[in-house]
């Protein structure tokens, strides 16, 4: 197995999975009031294929982003690593600061709780040769964030159209935790790119997704926005621009 082949089987299983973790979130509790095995797969095979094409256009949304840009964007399990100097007192923060966090409180909360900041991606073959600066900005990693969570809304939107509640949740759940401005989340790289963007973004997703169950989807996005740039310009002209 070469070297390129090897990290695409890699991240293969990386995707898978993220895939699998977030079925078992989204599907441990199937909300009946009696356990019946082969209901219970039924709609673990469902929430399976729900998850499925939450990540899968998370994905993609951070591949097309990146292709743009001229760079590869490689998805990965969040390494909670950055943090295991402050857990030093705990040798389990190794195995608890992993994915099995999430699935530790899904059982501990009955599948009432979702834990989803699970992924993350990390760019490959920044030099963009032709351009005045060769390596990709911190502006430009957050715009591929931005451009991943976007595709989840946008899939969201199809959900809400076909009445698929359960696909609705899993990936407002999804956006929700990966907006968070910490370790290698794709919030943190939309934070250090830019705060006017990264308060944008996270009106906009938060917004919508509180909206969508009360408006229409037109509605809800045309209200979302405006709001996202109002919050935007706000920020920049009293922090950015009159601090500075």
């Amino acid at each position: 197995m070469n070297r390129e082949s090897g990290k695409s089987y890699k991240e293969i299983k990386a995707i898978l999975a993220v895939i699998i973790i977030l079925a078992f979130i989204f599907g441990f509790n199937d909300n009946k009031s009696e356990f019946i095995l082969k209901n219970w797969l039924l709609n673990l095979f469902y929430v399976f294929i729900l998850a499925s094409l939450v990540v899968l256009f998370n994905v993609l949304g951070y591949k097309l982003a990146a292709k743009y840009l001229d760079a590869e964007a490689e998805i990965k399990i969040l390494n909670y690593n950055a943090f295991k100097e402050k857990f030093q007192f705990a040798k389990m923060h190794r195995y608890i600061l992993t994915p099995v966090l999430p699935i530790l409180i899904t059982l501990f909360s009955n599948g009432k709780l979702f834990f989803t900041a699970i992924s993350t991606f990390e760019l490959k073959n920044q030099n963009v040769y032709g351009r005045k600066f060769p390596k990709l900005t911190y502006f430009n990693i957050g715009l591929i964030a931005v451009s991943g969570l976007f595709f989840i809304f946008v899939l969201i939107i199809f959900f809400k159209l076909l009445n698929l509640d359960k696909g609705v949740m899993i990936g407002a759940w999804f956006i929700i935790w990966n907006l968070l401005p910490f370790s290698d989340l794709p919030g943190a790289k939309i934070f250090f790119a830019s705060r006017a963007m990264y308060l944008f973004s996270m009106v906009f997703f938060v917004l919508n997704i509180l909206l969508l169950q009360f408006l229409s989807v037109l509605t809800a996005i045309i209200a979302s926005f405006f709001f996202s740039i109002v919050f935007a310009m706000i920020y920049f002209y009293f922090v950015e621009y009159k601090m500075s």
